[in-house]
């Protein structure tokens, strides 16, 4: 029952996501962070199991860190994202089969330039400048194209994420009440309440 859904903007990326957990009918908890920070400038919002969306998380964050530690610097978001994808590409490869999980993964390189990119469990990968992943997919597409422009104001993307929350909250069959957003710049990541 995942939503995440993040944007662009002229210098930033925001990523939101629901906090609920469920199992069967019930819902166990609604702080749940399905958005990972890389490091300080990169953050992976994951949809999915939560099996899978907890493993793969993992996964990723910690050979992030080992890449990181081995080479002594730092990967921008397009290697980062793409190295995202191998490992998605390898796990359908395995015996133990594909991670049931999508992403977002959105983040600030060095020179400032903000990037956004949508993976799937099947290793498909897109540079873009909104999305969803989730339930969110069926809501939000149209409300994201309709309301997006290039080089958004930080307070123009925070606009259009309380208008998506608003849209979820409305016509989403399952309670979905706290949203956890995180909005990246060059300064780094910020969790903002809304």
């Amino acid at each position: 029952m995942d939503s995440i859904f993040g944007l662009q903007g002229g210098d930033f990326v925001i990523i939101a996501c629901d906090g609920s957990i469920a199992h069967s009918i019930l819902k166990i908890k609604e702080t749940e962070d399905k958005i990972l920070k890389l490091d300080d400038h990169k953050i992976f919002g994951i949809s999915g199991e939560g099996a899978d969306r907890n493993s793969f998380g993992e996964l990723v964050h910690k050979n992030h860190s080992l890449i990181r530690y081995k080479t002594g610097g730092y990967m921008n978001l397009q290697e980062t994202a793409h190295f995202v994808r191998s490992m998605y590409a390898q796990a359908i490869r395995s015996r133990d089969g594909p991670h049931q999980c999508n992403g977002l993964l959105g983040g600030v390189d060095s020179d400032g330039t903000p990037s956004l990119y949508w993976l799937d469990y099947l290793g498909s990968l897109q540079k873009i400048t909104r999305g969803a992943q989730g339930y969110a997919n069926y809501f939000l597409l149209g409300l994201l194209d309709n309301q997006y422009k290039p080089n958004l104001t930080k307070e123009e993307g925070i606009e259009i994420i309380k208008k998506c929350i608003k849209e979820l909250q409305t016509r989403f069959l399952i309670a979905q009440n706290k949203f956890i957003v995180k909005i990246v710049t060059k300064q780094g990541i910020e969790v903002i309440t809304i």
